[in-house]
């Protein structure tokens, strides 16, 4: 059976309007969340920092200005279909390609240390290289996840190698601290990504995962699981910017796999309340569109 093809320049288009979109707009749902925390805030310190977001949310979509002077490092969740043929060049070397493009083209902050312990030597000044991760899947079409990852929220993660006797309340123990210890470090209120089961490496991919591609929990003992964790974080937490408030987090989102029977992976991503996350897909007719239905 024949494969359908895709060309580069389809990809390289699709990038530079996916970066286009998240570097000066947080993602819808965010900004709701950002509302609904403000409706509910009865702390003044703390509403008029939330008013700030959503001020600064408004300025840097109307005026396409960036949503932080971060402007962050590119994370990429790329699902391809076994029917589909890329023509052009490999699929990491095209978006990294139009990253840099997009880079020039919006006047990005370059953020990479080429080499991250002697950082004042050979410096390229460059977005590359970015985090791009590369799943198989069913079908004729390609889909990609984008996130433009700050790094204050992502030197606040967290990964443990629990063993099974803590249970799901150890768990969510150990996420609920790591985000309430993190302060006012990740730029809160934040969105938490949690990984749990499989092994070292695949926890960590999990939580980065249910942090860009949040959408409706259909396990419902993870549903409550999420809602409890997010609401002894808001408890717990010192709120706004770390500082006044009862919002700490706006959502939390949960993956799960299985794993060992000795072992009981948990990892916790963080982001800030810019939360700059979208997706785009090609299809087999090659039309571009919006994608946000991914499912957990």
């Amino acid at each position: 059976m024949a494969k359908k093809t895709i060309q580069a320049n389809e990809i390289r288009e699709l990038v530079l309007d996916a970066i286009g979109e998240i570097f000066c707009t947080a993602h819808p749902e965010t900004r709701q969340l950002l509302e609904n925390a403000l409706a509910r805030e009865k702390d003044e310190i703390a509403r008029d920092m939330l008013e700030t977001i959503l001020g600064n949310h408004e300025i840097a979509q109307r005026e396409s200005l960036p949503l932080c002077q971060d402007t962050g490092l590119l994370v990429v969740f790329a699902e391809l279909g076994n029917g589909v043929l890329i023509e052009g060049g490999s699929l990491r070397d095209i978006i990294g390609s139009a990253a840099a493009e997009a880079w020039d083209k919006y006047y990005l902050r370059d953020s990479i240390a080429w080499d991250p312990l002697r950082r004042g030597t050979n410096q390229k000044g460059t977005t590359l290289p970015l985090i791009l991760h590369l799943e198989q899947i069913p079908g004729d079409e390609l889909i990609l996840h984008f996130a433009l990852k700050g790094g204050g929220s992502e030197n606040c993660s967290f990964l443990k190698m629990m063993l099974p006797g803590a249970g799901m309340r150890g768990v969510e123990e150990f996420v609920i601290q790591s985000v309430v210890e993190s302060g006012g470090r990740p730029c809160p209120p934040v969105m938490v990504g949690v990984g749990i089961g499989g092994n070292f490496e695949e926890c960590a991919i999990l939580a980065k995962k249910a942090l860009m591609l949040p959408s409706e929990q259909k396990d419902e003992e993870l549903r409550e699981m999420e809602e409890r964790i997010l609401d002894e974080i808001n408890k717990r937490g010192k709120g706004v910017m770390g500082f006044a408030g009862s919002t700490t987090a706006l959502k939390v989102c949960i993956l799960a796999k299985p794993c060992h029977i000795a072992s009981l992976p948990v990892a916790v991503n963080i982001d800030c309340h810019a939360h700059r996350v979208t997706s785009r897909r090609i299809n087999v007719s090659r039309e571009t569109s919006d994608d946000s239905g991914a499912t957990r």
